[in-house]
Parts: structure tokens; C-alpha cells; sequence
């Protein structure tokens, strides 16, 4: 279904033109221009703020994040200590683990190609027959 399909009324349109329209005057486009080069001028050197009117002039990208020093500090020291007893807590559960399969390994008897060696009539196969 196109736009054009749908019933207008036209006096509403018209009215809405009339609001929407942009200023036809040259005069206003060169005010707003002296206006806005008016405050890029007048704002304060790189790296401060300054406020004019209701509205505050922020010269560096990072003037919003100077707020969040405290903030991200705790954060990091928060994430440090975390990290740190994480690492603390299961350094003896890794060393538990690995302990515990070296010794598996270890007792546990293995036939030439690496394998169990198991007594169990029912593992036995045919190169285990021969093996002795």
C-alpha cells in the first residue's frame, strides 16, 4: 500500500506545511550561524569546562570520564583482590588434581602400545595371549 492510498485532509496538511516550513528569511540562517560560531569562540581553552547560560561547554572527550576516576579505582581494586583469591583459592585444588593423576598413571600397569593391562578374563584379547 503507497502513501498516496491513505485519505489526507488537506487543510491539516497545510497547516503542518505551514508550521514545518523553514524560515525563508537568510537573516535567520546567518543569526543562528553568528550564534553558534559566537559560542565556539567564546568557549574556554582545551581540556576545561566552562559554563555560559544554561548550557556547559566541554573542550576534551575525556572531561566526562575525569568524574569516574574514584568510581573506576574501586572498581580495578575490587577486580584485583577477586582475581587474586580466585587464583589463591584454586592453586591447591589444581595441584590436588594433579597430583591425584600422576599417581593413577603411575599405578596403574601398561602393555607395550600404552595400554591397561587388565586381569579381568573378560578384557583379555588376543594380543594379550601372546604377550608373555
Amino acid at each position: 500500500m503507497h502513501s498516496d492510498d491513505f485519505d489526507r485532509d488537506p487543510a491539516l496538511t497545510l497547516q503542518l506545511r505551514a508550521l514545518l516550513r523553514p524560515p525563508a528569511d537568510a537573516a535567520y540562517w546567518d543569526g543562528l550561524e553568528a550564534r553558534i560560531m559566537d559560542q565556539v569562540n567564546t568557549a574556554a581553552p582545551a581540556g576545561s569546562t566552562t559554563t555560559t547560560g544554561s548550557f556547559a561547554v566541554i573542550m576534551g572527550w575525556w572531561e566526562p570520564f575525569a568524574q569516574w576516576t574514584r568510581v573506576g579505582s574501586v572498581v580495578a581494586a575490587a577486580v584485583l583482590t577477586l582475581t587474586a583469591w580466585s587464583l589463591w583459592q584454586t592453586s591447591p585444588a589444581d595441584a590436588r588434581l594433579q597430583r591425584e593423576a600422576a599417581v593413577e598413571a603411575l599405578s596403574v600397569p601398561l602393555d607395550s602400545a600404552g595400554r591397561a593391562i587388565s586381569d579381568a578374563p573378560g578384557e583379555k584379547t588376543v594380543p594379550d595371549l601372546f604377550r608373555y
